[in-house]
């Protein structure tokens, strides 16, 4: 029997529950009165034109949206949307952060990675597992919680994070900005390096008819999986990162030769691998101290950390307050710098990979060897006196206190109240009146 166009066209077009027409909806009385702007953004869209109302997404139940008991999560869209659910939980969006573990993407190389839906969400819910337990976003107050972690954070289990709460655009989701929202600064600026590299221009430049934007890698035919083709860093196989690599290459290789492509992919690699070398040797520096008593603060001196109270944490669960000056270098050289490196290198952009990621990276390591260097010798200062202190007159405090006012120095130098030119001055009047 053949089927009529309007019976074929309806098995195409996703099957929801029945909507309830818009004029009964509860929500649309009050909204038009008290929102006009969330409700004339929802009539732009296909939403409205397709009869979906508020109450098919918030429920019908007034007093439970009201008190965001029923808040619109990926869940409520996959209802509908069932492909987009279903390819967005096999990417890094859909695990930002677990239990324990802060970001998934912290597992160490070589680990095993439960990929289900499993690993970070209840049976048959977009509900995560467990509640976070990043140490970063524990040592904030509610409010940077919400605003400076969450917002971006919430991708995990909300679809409206790209796709706005209202409105159903697909230029505003695909629209580089929008990405550019959460991957921008100075831990992953992909969207400032993607914009000031040649890509960026030629799209720009043309209205987005020429260069690639952040979908055309990395959503390639519309797939909500946003991880497809990065190998790099992935904890899995080397068959995955194999696989992911080919799929890259592939892409690529609509512009650009297979060599070329990649040869460009290989020595962002390589740039990412000398990053990680660096990033070691600096922890190792900075292990080194704590073991030998000399990072000021100490640990044991400072606000408990969230996680594990009173103790030295310098891996994933790192915070940035209270830390020594050399701590500080080290987060900046790795949760910034090293980052900036490699992300540079994968977004073809000369100068994030050089002068904003690689230099800052190694003159940040320069500034943790010197700080250590003089921590030690401050050290030898104070055990030489101890041992003379009968003939000198002179006691371990003096040491105490050239460590205060190098401190003192180098707080005035990370707050831009003195120039590194003066500090360096002050620094070594102070050290030559000790014959250090």
């Amino acid at each position: 029997m053949k089927l009529t166009r309007i019976a074929l066209l309806s098995l195409l077009i996703p099957v929801c529950a029945a909507a309830p027409a818009q004029a009964d909806d509860p929500c649309l009385s009050c909204h038009e009165r008290k929102t006009p702007g969330i409700v004339a953004y929802w009539k732009e869209s296909v939403h409205f034109r397709k009869n979906v109302a508020c109450a098919d997404c918030h429920g019908g139940n007034v007093e439970a949206s009201h008190g965001r008991k029923r808040p619109v999560t990926a869940e409520v869209c996959g209802s509908c949307h069932k492909d987009a659910l279903a390819s967005h939980r096999l990417s890094k969006h859909a695990v930002g952060l677990k239990s324990g573990q802060a970001c998934t993407r912290n597992l160490p190389p070589g680990a095993e990675r439960d990929k289900s839906c499993a690993f970070c969400h209840k049976d048959g819910s977009a509900a995560p597992l467990v509640k976070t337990e990043c140490a970063m976003f524990l040592a904030q107050t509610p409010e940077m919680q919400r605003q400076g972690c969450g917002s971006c954070h919430r991708v995990e289990t909300s679809c409206d994070t790209c796709h706005t709460k209202h409105g159903t655009d697909q230029a505003t989701a695909r629209n580089p900005g929008t990405c550019g929202v959460c991957h921008m600064g100075p831990d992953h600026p992909q969207l400032e390096a993607w914009e000031t590299s040649q890509h960026g221009v030629l799209y720009k430049q043309s209205g987005g008819k020429s260069g690639p934007s952040c979908v055309d890698c990395h959503m390639e035919g519309g797939s909500h999986n946003v991880s497809r083709g990065i190998a790099t860093g992935l904890s899995a196989t080397s068959a995955l990162r194999k696989q992911e690599r080919d799929r890259m290459i592939a892409l690529c290789s609509k512009c650009h030769t297979r060599e070329f492509a990649a040869r460009s992919l290989a020595d962002a690699d390589g740039v990412a691998e000398q990053s990680e070398k660096i990033v070691a040797e600096a922890l190792a520096i900075v292990e080194g101290l704590h073991r030998d008593g000399l990072l000021v603060p100490a640990p044991s001196d400072r606000p408990p950390h969230p996680l594990f109270g009173a103790t030295f944490v310098i891996g994933p669960h790192m915070l940035y307050e209270n830390l020594s000056s050399v701590e500080s270098s080290f987060f900046k050289l790795k949760q910034f710098y090293a980052l900036i490196a490699f992300k540079g290198a994968f977004h073809q952009n000369p100068d994030y990979t050089h002068w904003y990621g690689n230099a800052p990276m190694k003159l940040a390591l320069s500034e943790i060897k010197s700080e250590a260097a003089l921590l030690r010798k401050i050290d030898n200062l104070k055990k030489r006196i101890e041992l003379v202190s009968a003939v000198t007159g002179s006691t371990a405090s003096d040491a105490d206190d050239l460590r205060i006012q190098l401190r003192a120095l180098t707080d005035q130098k990370l707050k831009g109240e003195i120039s590194e030119r003066e500090f360096e001055k002050r620094k070594k009047k102070l050290l030559d009146e000790r014959g250090l």
